[in-house]
């Protein structure tokens, strides 16, 4: 696919999603929003992929939004992110592939990942009380990550280095800077051996399950633990735990 905004690009089972404003520090303007909607959506509809690397070209990975696209007269939320809605019905793994500067909205992508990798000079940063700005996905923030850092980070325009970020559970690992596509694609790889529909039926889960009650949470679980264990795959694990290999998963 060809995209002004984005590098998408399929490897096998892997689908590599890459930010491609380098000029502009990957800031995201109204085409990055689309484009980047646009290559989950083909992420998603493609069979053959089973997992996505997101990362960000040039000298880091997202300063954010682009403020020179905003004007001052009056604003309505109008939902129009649409690279959020889309990943928020994307049941595949993304793994995150961090660098440098990950600034505002960049920073909600980033976290929108399921796993993230950042190298050791990354830091995170939320400017937008600065600007008079109000964080639209500011709701979700404590529920990634403990209220305190989320209010430092909301509240307080605050920025959080790489090794806080790890310590307070925003990013799973830290990796040297040559080193961080190899282990996201070391990550990629064990994902793939791994049965797609059970890995896509959990992710299922603890997406339509973060907000819900109790009940609604059962009913979520017994539908999506139903559908995975009466599986091709479920079949096919069985067998290769009996044989003792490896999986060969049909993926249904």
């Amino acid at each position: 696919m060809d995209f002004e905004t984005i590098v998408y690009e399929r490897k096998g089972p892997v689908a590599y999603v890459t930010l491609n404003r380098p000029e502009k520090l990957n800031a995201m303007n109204d085409t990055l929003h689309r484009e980047l909607a646009e290559a989950w959506a083909a992420f998603r509809d493609d069979e053959s992929l089973l997992v996505a690397i997101l990362s960000g070209n040039g000298r880091c990975f997202s300063a954010g939004a682009d403020l020179t696209q905003r004007g001052s007269g009056p604003y309505r939320y109008t939902g129009e992110f649409p690279d959020i809605t889309q990943t928020q019905k994307l049941y595949k793994p993304i793994i995150a592939a961090l660098h440098s500067h990950v600034v505002g909205y960049g920073l909600w992508i980033a976290l929108d990942a399921d796993i993230r990798i950042a190298t050791e000079d990354t830091s995170f940063w939320l400017p937008e009380p600065q600007w008079g700005i109000a964080t639209i996905p500011a709701a979700w923030f404590p529920k990634i990550m403990p209220w305190a850092i989320a209010s430092e980070l909301l509240l307080m325009a605050g920025r959080v280095d790489a090794r806080r970020a790890y310590e307070v559970g925003m990013i799973n690992r830290i990796v040297p800077a040559d080193r961080l596509m190899e282990e996201a694609e070391r990550i990629a790889e064990r994902f793939c051996e791994l049965s797609p529909a059970a890995v896509q039926g959990m992710k299922e889960s603890m997406v339509k399950a973060s907000s819900l009650d109790y009940r609604a949470l059962d009913q979520i679980t017994e539908h999506v633990q139903t559908r995975v264990m009466n599986s091709e795959d479920r079949r096919e694990g069985a067998r290769a735990f009996r044989e003792k290999r490896q999986g060969v998963w049909p993926g249904r």
